[in-house]
């Protein structure tokens, strides 16, 4: 059995808070666990049904005045709320979001060179 990695937590505050419908942006507040693997700028988009795998959301970051395209990842539903999962880098890094709107924050926990299907063991920890 594969020992589950310690993820690099990075720790998100929402800015221009209700200036968009679709869109939430957000700044790097804190990184836990090691240094930062995203920009200090993200930003999470509604799905709009473009995508055959119709995640909820769109994750991408902003360098320099320009956001990536395309997205790095999309965000899909897990079995416990405000959690999504996603990859980065074509399933090499697993990451997982906890979005908490009562207090505008994002968290992402990147697990670096790791990936799995089942991640159910990581829920328990988020």
């Amino acid at each position: 059995m594969a020992i589950q990695p310690t993820p690099v937590t990075h720790i998100f505050k929402e800015i221009n808070k209700g200036k968009y419908a679709t869109v939430k942006h957000y700044e790097l507040a804190e990184v836990k666990n090691g240094e930062s693997l995203l920009e200090s700028t993200v930003q999470l988009a509604n799905n709009r049904a473009f995508a055959k795998s119709k995640p909820l959301y769109w994750f991408t970051h902003r360098k320099g005045n320009k956001w990536v395209k395309p997205f790095l990842t999309g965000l899909f539903a897990t079995d416990k709320p405000n959690v999504f999962n996603g990859d980065i880098d074509n399933k090499t890094n697993l990451v997982l979001f906890v979005v908490d709107e009562v207090n505008n924050i994002l968290k992402v926990h990147y697990y670096k060179d790791y990936f799995t299907y089942n991640i159910k063991p990581m829920l328990s920890t988020t």
